[in-house]
C-alpha cells in the first residue's frame, strides 16, 4: 500500500555548481533524509539548465510547468519557476537582499519575476526568518497567515568538535565576502589586535589593500567542501558574522553546532538565529564589534558559556522538526491527514 501523500509533493531546486553555494540545497536534502518514516517523501527535480539568461529562465519555468505532480514546491533562488503555475504551489524565500541592489530599473524587473508574479501562483509561503517573513510582507501584500516560518537546516556534515583547538594567537573565523559580510568593519575591529583573521572566500585586490592598510594578519581559502568547512569551523576560535543583511544566517548554526563561540549581529535576523548561544554587536560600530569580540577572547566563562547555550540553540534547528512541519504545510494544502 502507498504511504500517504506518496508521489503527491515535488521539491524544485535550482541546478548545483562545483563548489559553489548550495547551502539551499544542502538543507533540503538533510530534511529529505529525516522525513517521517510513515509518510512519503517529496520528490526531487533539479533543474536542468543554470539561470543564465532569459532563455534559460523561460525554460525552467516550462520544464517545472510539466511536472506531474499535485502540489509543487519551489525550494529557493529560482523563485520564477513558480510564474503561470496552474497548481498548489509552495515557495521558499530565503531572502531578498538582492530586490535592492542595482538601479531603479533593474531593481523593478527582479522584484517582478522574483516576487510579485511568483507570489501571484503561490499558495503559501515559507520564510526561513521571521525577518524574512517581516521583508516580504513590506513589499508586497501577500497575506501574513499564509507565510510558515521554517528555519533552514544546516548539513549533517557538520558535527561537534573532539576539543578546542590550541592557536598560538586566537584564529578569527570570517565567512564570505560580499558586502553584507562586513569585511571592513571587522577589519577595522581587529586592527591593533593580536589575532589572525582567516578569510572563507576570495579576497578582491581592494580588500587585501584594505587589510594590510590595517595591518590584519590573515588567511584565506576559497571553494571548499562542507568537510573542509567543518575543519575550517574546528580549528578556530571564534566565527565573527557581524553580517548587515542575511536572509538566516547559516554560519551562526553551524558554527553553534561545531561548538564554537560566535559574535554576530545585533539585528535580526542574526539575533533571532543566534538565540543565547552569541554575543552581539552593532554591525555598523567598529567599536562595538571589537568590544565583543574582546568579551569572548578574554573570558573563560563566558566562552563556555556560549558554548553551552549554543548547543542547545542549535538542537533546535533539527532536520526532524523541519520535516514533521514541512509535512503539516503540505497536509494542509492537499486537503489530507498525512
Amino acid at each position: 500500500m502507498a504511504k500517504k501523500g506518496e508521489g503527491k509533493v515535488t521539491w524544485v531546486m535550482r541546478k548545483p555548481r562545483s563548489l559553489g553555494n548550495f547551502s539551499i540545497e544542502t538543507s533540503y536534502r538533510t530534511m529529505h533524509g529525516a522525513w517521517p518514516s510513515d509518510l512519503a517523501p517529496p520528490e526531487v527535480h533539479v533543474a536542468s539548465r543554470f539561470t543564465a539568461g532569459l532563455l534559460d529562465r523561460w525554460r525552467i519555468q516550462r520544464e517545472v510547468s510539466k511536472l506531474p505532480h499535485e502540489l509543487i514546491h519551489i525550494t529557493g533562488d529560482i523563485h520564477f519557476a513558480a510564474i503561470g503555475l496552474r497548481k498548489r504551489t509552495v515557495l521558499t524565500i530565503h531572502d531578498l537582499g538582492m530586490l535592492d541592489e542595482g538601479g531603479a530599473t533593474a531593481r523593478w524587473i527582479k522584484k517582478l519575476f522574483w516576487l510579485d508574479l511568483p507570489l501571484r501562483a503561490c499558495d503559501r509561503l515559507i520564510a526561513v526568518s521571521n525577518r524574512t517573513k517581516e521583508d516580504i510582507l513590506s513589499r508586497t501584500n501577500y497575506p501574513a497567515d499564509r507565510i510558515a516560518v521554517i528555519p533552514s537546516v544546516i548539513s549533517p556534515t557538520f558535527r561537534p568538535r573532539p576539543s578546542a583547538p590550541v592557536n598560538d594567537i586566537p584564529r578569527i573565523l570570517h565567512i564570505g565576502l560580499a558586502e553584507n559580510k562586513n569585511l571592513d568593519r571587522h577589519a577595522q575591529a581587529l586592527k591593533g589586535l593580536e589575532v589572525h583573521l582567516r578569510i572563507i572566500g576570495e579576497p578582491s585586490t581592494a580588500q587585501r589593500s584594505m587589510l594590510e592598510s590595517h595591518g590584519i594578519d590573515h588567511s584565506n581559502a576559497s571553494k571548499l567542501s562542507e568537510e573542509e568547512i567543518q575543519a575550517e569551523y574546528a580549528a578556530a576560535d571564534l566565527l565573527l558574522f557581524c553580517s548587515t543583511l542575511e536572509g538566516y544566517g547559516m554560519p551562526i548554526i553551524e558554527a553553534q553546532t561545531v561548538g564554537l563561540p560566535v559574535v554576530t549581529s545585533r539585528r535580526a535576523p542574526m539575533d533571532e538565529t543566534a538565540g543565547e548561544g552569541a554575543v552581539l554587536a552593532d554591525p555598523e560600530n567598529v567599536d562595538d564589534i571589537r568590544n565583543a569580540v574582546l568579551q569572548v577572547l578574554e573570558n573563560v566563562v563566558l566562552r563556555e558559556q556560549l558554548l553551552a547555550k549554543g548547543n542547545a540553540n542549535a538542537e533546535h534547528c533539527s532536520a526532524a522538526a523541519s520535516a514533521r512541519k514541512h509535512a503539516a504545510l503540505y497536509a494542509q494544502l492537499l486537503g489530507e491527514d498525512q
